[in-house]
């Protein structure tokens, strides 16, 4: 799989958990380490520009990962890679991930370069600025 194609599938389940405010098992926050390693290397501008990936992403969840929001609304997966992507929660969902990522980080399944929380979460908050602002721009 490529680069970019990881970086929109793991950016669309994030996507989903912020919309759902629950975690779906264990070391779901994978996906957020990787988003931010993703961030710091040379691949991100050509991941994160890839508009034709982050469709195609879209498009496959469309059809075989519908999923609800908290409200029982379907989650538009091409509003998430056209502006709309959301990638830090809020409140419980936030509290749990937290969760999540502090016991993957004592279990050691990710060393080296695991950032603190908080600082994974701002990296991530930049992502989604970063995305939603582009995408926003080339919008019609």
């Amino acid at each position: 799989m490529s680069l970019a194609r990881t970086f929109w599938e793991k950016a669309t389940a994030a996507h989903v958990f912020c919309a759902q405010g629950r975690l779906r098992g264990e070391r779901y926050a994978r996906h957020w380490h990787d988003l931010a390693a993703i961030s710091r290397s040379q691949h991100y501008a050509a991941a994160i520009s890839n508009h034709a990936i982050a469709s195609t992403v879209a498009e496959h969840k469309s059809l075989f990962f519908i999923e609800k929001d908290m409200d029982g609304e379907t989650i538009d997966y091409f509003a998430a890679t056209t502006g709309k992507l959301k990638l830090v929660p809020d409140g419980d969902a936030r509290t749990a991930l937290a969760k999540d990522y502090e016991a993957m980080i004592a279990d050691e399944v990710m060393v080296g370069d695991a950032l603190p929380f908080n600082a994974l979460l701002d990296a991530c908050a930049t992502i989604e600025a970063t995305i939603n602002e582009s995408t926003t721009i080339m919008r019609p």
